[in-house]
């Protein structure tokens, strides 16, 4: 036998016609014929596809357990875009296991933010678990993108506009006591409006300043931390942070947010230098180690869904020793994604958009830029740019 009489046969023309029936079959309800052509091609052609077509047909025969393992197993090969998240997050979902539904349904999210029925789950879970600040996050996300307007999406809407007016009136009332330094009295009452507006910048800062006012440390502590996730360039928030961390003793997180606050002021020579000379002060009070205790709260939050304020301690970690982005650069940027995949998106078609336009792909480009007019905000740069390159 000579050399030449070896040959490798080439089966993919077999392959893509089982591909071909066992998809016909699934098609036609037939999951146990198209489970069986699927699992023949097991050890030929392994792709997260193919899991993911095998973990749908044990879903739709109702043999979760064995769906589990090979959506699992999909996303192990496929750890970004892949739709076996959102069949892991139902899985979960319907064994009560929020906290990992959630997590696997960030995935999907974070690829299709504009997903309605994903936001709109997210949210949902969320408020279970009775974290307000994320449910009404998703939600909101969940009413810019949501196109099926169903009495479903009229009721969170409605919900969502009389809480932010009785958060609105309670502000008021708020005000009119502290007025008279009725303190406990506004308490309640902007206590009262965070319950309903709990992304509103101004009630969480009201009740940080009336907090700290009151020597209230832990309370005002709470309440600037929700305020810096909602916006975290704010001076006046990130000031009283730092006055907070040094009445309680935590000089790491002070230095942290020092660190965070001094490319705000740069231009301001005398607030600049004074934030040096307490970054420089603050960085003489502990050592080398003391990361690990952020580390430890970042991991916690993480555990517990609470993604806004893990990044805040993954971010410390690296502001207090630059070594350990080599470990959380990609827990940090999977949090991100969970938190506002629009912006790499966003960033992501603009490129493309304008690629396809130098070479007359008018009409490929306008996919890229419509995207980005449905995830960025009305009015903002990458919005009126997109427009103006829509041919």
């Amino acid at each position: 036998m000579t050399s030449s009489e070896y040959y490798i046969a080439d089966n993919s023309n077999i392959e893509d016609k089982k591909l071909e029936a066992a998809k016909n079959h699934y098609n036609t309800g037939d999951y146990n014929s198209a489970l069986r052509l699927y699992l023949s091609l097991i050890n030929t052609s392994i792709s997260y596809r193919l899991y993911h077509r095998i973990a749908k047909c044990y879903y739709k025969l109702g043999e979760i357990d064995k769906a589990k393992e090979f959506f699992q197993k999909s996303v192990n090969l496929e750890p970004k875009e892949n739709p076996s998240y959102q069949y892991l997050g139902n899985i979960y979902f319907k064994n009560n296991d929020l906290k990992n539904a959630i997590y696997n349904w960030l995935h999907v999210y974070s690829y299709k933010p504009n997903d309605e029925t994903i936001t709109r789950n997210l949210a949902t879970s969320y408020y279970s678990l009775g974290m307000n600040f994320q449910s009404v996050f998703y939600y909101k996300k969940y009413l810019k993108y949501a196109s099926d307007k169903s009495d479903e999406y009229y009721e969170i809407k409605n919900s969502i506009e009389k809480c932010n007016h009785i958060a609105s009136e309670s502000v008021q009332k708020a005000k009119n006591e502290l007025s008279k330094k009725n303190y406990n009295t506004a308490i309640e009452y902007l206590t009262f409006a965070v319950k309903n507006a709990p992304l509103n910048f101004e009630v969480n800062t009201l009740l940080g300043n009336l907090y700290l006012n009151l020597n209230d440390n832990m309370h005002a502590l709470a309440f600037y931390k929700q305020a810096f996730c909602i916006e975290n360039s704010s001076l006046e928030v990130m000031q009283k942070l730092t006055s907070i961390y040094i009445n309680l003793g935590d000089y790491t997180a002070a230095f942290c947010i020092m660190r965070r606050l001094l490319p705000l002021v740069v231009h301001n020579q005398q607030e600049y230098l004074k934030t040096l000379n307490m970054i420089k002060n603050l960085g003489n009070s502990f050592d080398g180690m003391s990361y690990q205790g952020h580390k430890k709260w970042g991991d916690t939050y993480y555990d517990e869904n609470n993604y806004h304020l893990a990044l805040i301690e993954y971010e410390n970690c690296i502001i207090l020793n630059e070594e350990m982005k080599n470990e959380l650069n990609d827990r940090i940027e999977e949090i991100k994604m969970f938190i506002n995949p629009e912006q790499n998106i966003i960033k992501e078609c603009i490129g493309k958009g304008n690629k396809l336009l130098l070479e007359g792909k008018n009409t490929n480009a306008n996919k890229y830029f419509t995207k980005v007019l449905q995830l960025s905000e009305r009015g903002s740069g990458e919005y009126k740019l997109a427009k103006s390159k829509i041919v």
